[in-house]
Formats: C-alpha cells, structure tokens, sequence
C-alpha cells in the first residue's frame, strides 16, 4: 500500500513537533513529507511533494492560512486542506467553508480526532483520484470506440445523445457540428491539456468538447446558435493557430456541416473524415470543408453546372428513375469538355456518393446488406477515368432505387400517425430513436422529422419526452415504486439521465415529486 503524504504548516514550534512526533502516523499509512513555520515556505513544500493532506494554522504570519490555501488549489489542486484554529480566529472559518477547506479543527487539538479527519481526508482524496484516473485512462479508448459505432454501417444505430452523456459530454445544441483534426505522426498529445488550452480560447464562450477520434485524429463536437453560424469556420481555423504553434508536424483541419440534431452528429462526422480523405488533392497543413472540396469542381461551363445542380435535386426529390437519366446526360457533357482534371471528378463522385448514401440509408436493411460506404471510398480515391466515375454512382441509383421499392408501402397517409401510434406502445424501449420508428414505418429520417414539425407543430424528441415523461409522474404519483424502477419502465437505462430529464420536465427531482405528489 502506498504511504499518503502529509505536510505539517504551523508558526508554533511546539504545537508542530508535537503534531509531527506524538501521532503515530505512519503506523496508519502516512508519512510526514515536510513541515514549515509559514504559509510561504509551506508553498513550496506543497508544491514538490503534492501531498494528499494538509494541516495548517489558519493564522501565522508572513503568509496565513486561508492566503497560502488560495495558492495550493492552483499548485496542488487535489490536496486536502484540514485547518486548525483557535477561538479567536473562529471569524476566519467562513472563508475556510469558501475555500473549500476539507475541515477544520478547534485547538487544542485532539491527537486522535487529527488523525482520524486526516484518515478521513486521505481516503476522500483516494476515492476522487482514482476514479478519475481510471476515467481518464480509459477515456481515450471509448470515445474512438463511439466514433467507431457511429461510423459503422451494418450495425443498428446508436443513441447518440445517451452514448455521449455515459461518456459525460453534454451539448446544449441546437445545432451540432464536427471539426476533425489530422497530425502526420501518431497523437502524442495530451487531450486534457488541449481542453485546457482551448478553454481559454473563443472555445470557452460555447459549448465544444475535444474527443480522440482515433490515433491519429480528434474530433471537436460544436455546439452551435444556428444553422450558418460562422463560429464553426472560426473555430477551425483558431483551433489550427494554436496545434501549429505546438508542434512541428503537419497539422490538417476539416469540418462538416451543422446538422439540427443530436443524431446527425455522425453525419457531420463523416463529411469532415470524407472531406480530410480529400487532404491530398486540396493541400494539408490547412482547414478546409466538404463543401469547399465540392465547390473546387464547380467552375465549369454552364450546362455542366446545370446538370450537376438538376441531379443534385432529383437525388432530394426522392427520384431514382431520373437521377439515373441526368447522370447519362452529366457523363456525355463532361466528355464533350474533354479536358476535366481526374481530382474534379473525384471531387463529384464524393459529392453525389455522399448523397447516395444517405438516400440508401434511409431504405437500408437486411435488404441491401452487401452495401459498404467505405469500400466505396476507396474505389473513389482509386477512380482513374470518367467511365469508372459514372459506374459507381449508377451502382449506387440502382441500390437507392432497390432498396426504396422493396420497402415502400403504397399508403402514404398518415405516416406521423403511425409514428405515434408505435412510439405510444413502445416509449418503454430505451433504444427508440427517430431513425428506429422511421425504419419500422418505412419512411426516411429526415422526412419523418420534418412531418412531425409540419403536422404536429412539435418536433419526435420533445414528444417522445412528453410520453416518457407523463408515464413517469403517473408512476411516481401511484405508489410506492422505487425511481429506477420507474426509470427502466419508461425507457431510460441511465438513472442519473432520466432524472436530469425529470428535473428539466417537472422542476423536481424523482424523489421530490414522490414526496409532493404520492
């Protein structure tokens, strides 16, 4: 067992070797690192040998106490402070309170008593520490799994907002963004110090958290005001000032667009990974979009351009048939241009792959299994000629439009009433999502969420909250159930989550609206 240590501060030579020598210290797992007769040299003492326990005099001259406490949370943030005071001195004990001092005990001092608070305090220390070292360690490798999962194709969706709370991010929204940041060797750099760093950048006026991405990457998640706040390009390129400053090596910055959910962050995510695959065609060692790689393509003759913005639009009109028909037409006037440098047409094979897949995954299932973005990917950055463009993305009309008519049903009624009908049988699933009820109705994403605000007025998250919601009260109000109980029957599996939405719904905690309302 590792011995804590203990620095002993008191101007009283006496009171402090009698403290030092008549407590059998290390006999309970401490050692004495050091002592001092002021605050001053105390400080010094504190900050070589980061204590777990500090005992102090509140009041000693050159430098007291409470003045020397001020200076370990900067020093020595973990160290527990325990002051000893006397009567006299009792007006000092409300700063102490401030201070967050661990205690504070009345002189003379009880050997014992001592002993057991430093006890106290070391094992305070332990339990703080350890647990956010662990955290720490294995934080990391769990937020590249997440990123992992939220890229991964043939796997069901994942609750996006749930698995980044579990990981202690919050985002207050409501728009959501990614910038992803590429190093040329392997990520040495402390995440945690970056955060502090940023922190005391324009990151610190808004909500954005730095995650590992993978070993060589990290994603910032953007918290956003709207839809063209420009912070995002911002950001970016502060972010890049900072990194370059850092290090020598070649840093490359991208980002994806703003997306008004939570769930879309993946979305944002990818266009930032597919727009930094593009790194070798438009530069490293500076920040770019997708759309900027998109755009790089877009000086071309009218009708070209006219092609591109029509097929752009039939992909979003939801028309296979005639997407199919204008990318015939886009591959004949590309070759009547004759001279269309192969990172163009990469450019737009991305672009409108980059569609496609969206429009696949709305359809998507057990149907097209054999459907995989990334072997796409690399087919596109492999491309040599035209023909293999136009191949690829007539492959991926044909697949859109099978995947479409197999799961299409002929009523196109009501589709927000079905929704609600399913959601009303089923708010007991913790794994509910917009995508899972647009699936079981057959019907895309974004359609349904768009629906839902025409038709209804309001948008899926806030009424599957309501539904959850109103379950709960009911169940608290009924009787004697206990919170987790409740919790589990309205589909959250993370006690602390639901009671964080609980609050926010009702102003009362669980237990409060038990209580109040039983």
């Amino acid at each position: 067992m590792s011995m804590h240590k203990v620095i002993v501060v008191e101007d009283d030579r006496i009171i402090r070797r009698g403290i030092c020598q008549s407590i059998p210290w290390e006999e309970h797992g401490f050692v004495i690192a050091g002592e001092a007769g002021d605050g001053e040299i105390a400080l010094e003492l504190i900050e070589k040998e980061q204590p777990q326990v500090v005992v102090s005099d509140i009041n000693m001259p050159f430098m007291s106490g409470l003045e020397m406490a001020k200076h370990i949370k900067e020093k020595s943030p973990d160290t527990r402070i325990i002051f000893l005071t006397g009567y006299e001195d009792f007006k000092y004990a409300q700063e102490a309170i401030k201070l967050k001092a661990y205690d504070y005990l009345l002189k003379p001092v009880d050997s014992e008593y001592l002993l057991k608070k430093a006890k106290e305090a070391a094992a305070d220390w332990e339990k703080e520490t350890v647990v956010e070292k662990r955290m720490i360690e294995s934080l990391p490798l769990l937020q590249q799994q997440f990123f992992q999962r939220l890229t991964k194709e043939d796997e069901s969706r994942i609750d996006v907002e749930k698995e980044l709370f579990e990981l202690g991010v919050q985002m207050d929204g409501p728009f959501f963004a990614v910038i992803l940041v590429k190093h040329t060797s392997m990520w040495d750099m402390d995440i945690h110090l970056l955060q502090k760093k940023l922190n005391s950048t324009v990151f610190n006026e808004m909500n954005s958290r730095v995650m590992k991405a993978d070993t060589d990457e990290l994603a910032v998640l953007l918290s956003l005001e709207n839809e063209n706040d420009a912070r995002k390009g911002q950001l970016a390129q502060e972010l890049f000032h900072i990194l370059s400053h850092q290090t020598e090596e070649t840093i490359t910055i991208t980002f994806g667009r703003t997306y008004p959910n939570m769930f879309e962050v993946g979305k944002s995510f990818l266009e930032a990974r597919l727009a930094m695959d593009m790194r070798h065609i438009m530069g490293t060692g500076r920040v770019f979009s997708l759309d900027e790689t998109v755009s790089t393509c877009e000086q071309k003759e009218d009708y070209v351009k006219e092609l591109e913005w029509k097929l752009e639009n039939q992909i979003k009109l939801g028309l296979p048939d005639k997407a199919d028909d204008v990318l015939s037409e886009l591959g004949k006037a590309i070759v009547e241009r004759k001279t269309v440098p192969l990172s163009d047409l990469k450019v737009l094979a991305l672009k409108f792959s980059t569609m496609l897949f969206f429009e696949i995954e709305k359809w998507k299932k057990e149907d097209t299994n054999s459907f995989n973005a990334s072997d796409i990917y690399k087919d596109i950055m492999e491309l040599r000629t035209l023909t293999e463009m136009t191949e690829i993305l007539h492959g991926l009309i044909e697949q859109w439009w099978n995947a479409m008519f197999k799961k299409k049903e002929k009523n196109y009624l009501s589709h927000v009433d079905q929704a609600i009908e399913y959601m009303k049988n089923h708010f007991h699933d913790s794994s509910l999502t917009l995508q899972k009820v647009a699936e079981i109705i057959h019907v895309s994403t974004p359609y349904l969420s768009n629906l839902f605000k025409l038709e209804k007025g309001f948008n899926f998250g806030d009424y599957l909250l309501e539904l959850r919601m109103k379950k709960a009260m009911e169940l608290l109000g009924g009787g004697n159930i206990k919170t987790y109980e409740v919790c589990e029957k309205v589909g959250y599996s993370n006690p602390q989550y639901f009671g964080i939405c609980f609050k926010k719904y009702t102003s009362f905690t669980p237990a409060e609206f038990k209580k109040k309302f039983k």
